[in-house]
C-alpha cells in the first residue's frame, strides 16, 4: 500500500517536471505566470487534494493538502437582507382592523318620583311650615332631591323640585303620597332646614293643656258612596269621629228570627286604607276601623311618641287624602250578598 501511495505522490511532481522543461540546460528566465499557467496550476492542486483524499480513505488517515499548495480562499457568503417588517397581511395591500375603543358605561338614570294622589307642597319637613307654599295633583312628576326621616312634627319627608315649573318645596314621603323610582331613604339629607315658621310654646300649661302629639287629627272633606246606603236588604250607615276615625252601623230589614238592632243578620265588615294598606276585619256590632264596638270604639292607635298610627305598630298617618272602603257580609243563611261602598276624607296630624 504505501508502494502506491508513493506513486500517486510522484506522479504530480514528475508532470510538473516536465511542464517546466526537465532539469538540464541554462537556466531560463522565470517566465511571469499567464492565464492558462493559473488556471492549469489550480487543476493541479486540485488533483492533489483529490489524490491525497483517496489515499487518507484507503489507509484510514486523514487527508492533508500538500504544505506548498496555495489556500483556495472560501468565498463569504452574505446573508440576504432581511424583510422590513410590514403591517400588512401576506398577499394583500390592507391593514389589519383597528382595536375598537370599548364603549363608555351607561349612565345611571336620575331618580324621579310621581304624586299618587292630592297632596300639599310646604315650605319645609312638616306641617308645621303652614299655610303650604303650593300643590300637586296626582300624577305630578317631581325630581327628588333630599330626604329627612323627622319631619316637624313627625313623618318622613322629601324636598322635591316639580318638574315643569322647577318649584322647589317639602312634601310628604308616604307611600299614600308619592312613589319613586328609587328609595327615598337612599336620597341625601338636606344641607339644612328651613327655620320653624311659629316659635314653640313657652307658656305654663295648665292643668287642661296637652301635648302637641296627644291632639285629635282633624277629619275633613268627608263622604261616602251609595252603594250600601241603598241597598234594598242592608240598613247601613257610617260615623266618622277625630278619636276613632270610623264606625260602621249595619243590619238587616229583615233579620233572621231572634235578632234585632245593629248588627241583626250582619256577619262581619271588613275595612282597608288604600293610601296605608291598613285592612281590618270586624265582627263586633258598632263595627269599628280599630276593633270594638258598642257602646263605643277602641281609640286610634298610637306609637310611644304619641304618634297616630294606622293599627297597633303600623305606619305613621300622616297629613292626606285617604280612601277607605267598605265591605259588609250579611250572614251565609240570610242568602243576601254583601254590599261595598268608599268613604272618602282629608286627614290633618296636629
Amino acid at each position: 500500500m504505501k508502494r502506491y501511495v508513493m506513486v500517486l505522490l510522484v506522479l504530480p511532481a514528475m508532470l510538473m517536471t516536465a511542464a517546466c522543461g526537465g532539469g538540464g540546460g541554462e537556466v531560463a528566465a522565470t517566465p511571469q505566470p499567464t492565464g492558462d499557467a493559473i488556471a492549469n496550476s489550480v487543476q493541479q492542486t486540485v488533483a492533489a487534494i483529490a489524490v491525497a483524499q483517496t489515499v487518507a480513505a484507503l489507509t484510514g488517515g486523514t487527508a492533508t493538502a500538500p504544505a506548498d499548495l496555495p489556500a483556495v480562499p472560501t468565498p463569504a457568503i452574505t446573508p440576504p437582507d432581511s424583510p422590513p417588517a410590514t403591517t400588512t397581511a401576506p398577499g394583500t395591500d390592507t391593514q389589519p382592523p383597528p382595536t375598537s375603543t370599548p364603549a363608555a358605561p351607561a349612565t345611571a338614570a336620575a331618580p324621579t318620583c310621581t304624586v299618587v294622589s292630592g297632596v300639599n307642597l310646604r315650605g319645609g319637613p312638616g306641617t308645621v311650615y303652614d299655610p303650604p307654599v303650593g300643590f300637586a295633583a296626582a300624577n305630578t312628576a317631581l325630581r327628588p332631591l333630599a330626604y329627612t326621616p323627622f319631619g316637624n312634627p313627625q313623618g318622613a319627608w322629601l324636598l322635591v323640585e316639580v318638574v315643569g315649573s322647577g318649584q322647589q318645596a317639602w312634601l310628604s314621603a308616604g307611600a299614600q303620597f308619592v312613589h319613586c323610582s328609587v328609595d327615598p331613604a337612599t336620597l341625601p339629607p338636606p344641607a339644612n332646614v328651613p327655620a320653624t315658621p311659629r316659635p314653640p310654646n313657652t307658656a305654663t300649661p295648665t292643668a287642661t293643656a296637652q301635648p302637641v302629639a296627644a291632639l285629635p287629627p282633624d277629619l275633613r272633606n268627608v263622604s261616602g258612596g251609595a252603594g250600601c246606603l241603598d241597598d234594598p236588604d242592608i240598613n247601613s250607615d257610617f260615623q266618622t269621629d277625630s278619636r276613632f276615625l270610623l264606625r260602621i252601623f249595619a243590619q238587616l230589614f229583615d233579620p233572621p228570627p231572634g235578632e234585632s238592632g245593629d248588627g241583626a243578620g250582619i256577619e262581619r265588615v271588613e275595612f282597608s286604607v288604600r293610601e296605608s294598606g291598613y285592612t281590618h276585619t270586624e265582627r263586633t256590632a258598632g263595627y269599628c276601623i280599630f276593633q270594638g264596638g258598642e257602646p263605643t270604639c277602641r281609640d286610634w292607635p298610637r306609637n310611644q311618641f304619641g304618634q297616630l298610627t294606622w293599627g297597633d305598630g303600623g305606619p305613621v298617618v300622616v297629613d292626606g287624602n285617604y280612601n277607605i272602603d267598605v265591605n259588609v257580609f250579611p250572614k251565609e243563611d240570610t242568602f243576601i250578598s254583601q254590599c261595598n261602598w268608599t268613604i272618602s276624607l282629608t286627614v290633618d296630624v296636629p
